[in-house]
């Protein structure tokens, strides 16, 4: 019988992003009917959980606060 070495998964590295960072979305979001294209930014406004979620204001082009998740964003 063949052994198989299984390989470990690494653990995603959660992206924290500090109160006041201005971060892009890595993909669109349809809020309300309209869309925030990939690569909005936006500016955090609150982290929550670790760095797990973020709640982000966007100005452009429209008004909207989100709360993401940190995958939802980059630098």
């Amino acid at each position: 019988m063949a052994s198989v070495a299984l390989r470990e998964r690494p653990n995603p590295v959660i992206r924290h992003f500090a109160e006041l960072s201005v971060v892009a979305l890595t993909h669109a979001v349809d809020v309300d009917g309209r869309r925030l294209a990939k690569g909005s930014r936006g500016t955090v406004v609150a982290a929550y959980h670790d760095g797990v979620g973020h709640e982000v204001e966007f100005e452009h082009p429209f008004h909207a606060v989100l709360t993401l998740e940190a995958g939802d964003l980059t630098a």
